[in-house]
């Protein structure tokens, strides 16, 4: 199945989970290059203006608060505290989603095989493209990882990693009506 590409006029960025003591759980990425990479898609999501939820879940009896890097980078955003693992069972959520009027969702994780997965499969479901960014997501081994990477594309989501999401993205900022190319060349806004 062939898809449009990703613009930032036609997806949203879902982030899933992120909190600190979770992150003490994965071992299927190194800590510091996860963080590195959601900080990267959140950067790229907030220049460009692409709608992004963050989501927590039982903050005051399982997780903690959102890292830092992330509440930093959407200071006046407060993240949607789910009771579910599968954040599109939360009404806040997928109804966030449906109001932008969207159809690709780009999601990033913690725990892929749970939060991750259900959140991609049901969104699928629904009659979303989803595309997991796959090294912007971690669990609790690679295995598990893997797996849960499998399903999901079985289930119809596309893989793809941090810096193939930013390069797709930020194509589209040089691409902006007005914009002049250092080949002197004036862009018109693709879609």
């Amino acid at each position: 199945m062939i898809h449009r590409k990703l613009t930032p006029f036609n997806c949203v960025v879902i982030l899933i989970d992120f909190e600190r003591d979770l992150l003490l759980t994965i071992n299927s990425i190194n800590a510091k290059t996860l963080v590195e990479n959601v900080s990267d898609l959140a950067r790229i999501a907030r220049l460009l203006n692409i709608p992004t939820i963050m989501t927590t879940i039982e903050t005051k009896s399982f997780g903690c608060p959102l890292i830092p890097q992330l509440q930093m980078m959407f200071p006046s955003q407060e993240p949607i505290e789910c009771t579910t693992m599968s954040v599109w069972e939360e009404s806040r959520v997928s109804g966030e989603v449906k109001r932008t009027g969207r159809r690709k969702l780009i999601m990033a994780g913690l725990w892929t095989d749970f939060c991750v997965a259900l959140s991609t499969i049901q969104a699928l479901e629904s009659g979303y493209e989803v595309y997991v960014v796959s090294d912007a997501c971690g669990d609790l081994n690679t295995r598990a990882q893997d797996a849960a990477i499998r399903r999901m594309v079985r289930a119809g989501a596309t893989s793809i990693e941090c810096r193939q999401v930013l390069t797709e993205l930020q194509r589209h900022e040089l691409m902006l009506p007005g914009h002049v190319s250092s080949r002197g060349k004036t862009a018109k806004r693709e879609i």
